[in-house]
């Protein structure tokens, strides 16, 4: 999964996927979906990041 969100592959038609694999990683519902929110604003945030540039 990280691997993917190094190269850019992950969208938003993923985030379900990351929550719920989160969540089988213990991760409580409501933290697993912060996280992904949080996660995605840094990455569009920062100009190249996850374009392999």
């Amino acid at each position: 999964m990280l691997e993917s969100v190094n190269d850019g592959v992950l969208d938003d038609d993923v985030v379900p996927l990351v929550i719920a694999t989160l969540i089988a990683a213990v991760v409580p519902e409501k933290r697993a979906g912060d996280v992904v929110v949080d996660v995605s604003s840094v990455i569009n945030a920062k100009p190249g990041f996850g374009d392999n540039t």
